[in-house]
Order: structure tokens, then sequence, then C-alpha cells
């Protein structure tokens, strides 16, 4: 998958996490923090919620934690789908 792909995912996760902050999903960018685009612990949470189902992944609560921009959930994406292609 291309950032450019995860990117977009995201964005129809945050939609989903949070339909009515559809309008500031435009501003999302791989460059943006968690906060500023009004993403809460618990919007976060159902958004890995969303891509774990997704995806078929399961993120460690420790790893989700961590992740305070959106490159960072970028990355963490990246690095879970790239351990189910090794195991495919």
């Amino acid at each position: 998958m291309t950032n450019e792909q995860i990117l977009a995912f995201i964005k129809e996760a945050f939609v989903f996490a949070a339909p009515e902050q559809a309008l500031t999903v435009e501003a999302l960018t791989i460059d943006s923090t968690l906060g500023e685009i009004g993403v809460s612990s618990i919007i976060a949470l159902e958004m890995a919620g969303y891509i774990e189902d997704k995806l078929g992944i399961q993120f460690a609560d420790d790893e989700f934690a961590q992740i305070g921009t959106i490159k960072g959930f970028v990355n963490l994406i990246r690095q879970h789908t790239k351990v189910l292609a090794y195991k495919n």
C-alpha cells in the first residue's frame, strides 16, 4: 500500500469514527497531529478498531498509545500489513 492509499483509508476510518466531523477530514494530511484535527482518544480507538477489522490486523495497546500523528498511524499500518503479507 502507498502512503496515499493508507491516508485515504485513515480518512475513511475517521469519518466512520466521527461522522459529525466528516467535513474536517479534507484537512487531514500525513503531517497532521491527531489533536489538531480533533481526534480524541475515543475516536482514535474507534479508528483503530475500524482499521483492524477492515485489514484483519491487530494493534497492541502499547503500540497504539504512542501514536500522536497521522504519519505514526501510517507507519503502524504499514508495519502490520507487511507482517500480514509476509505470513501469507
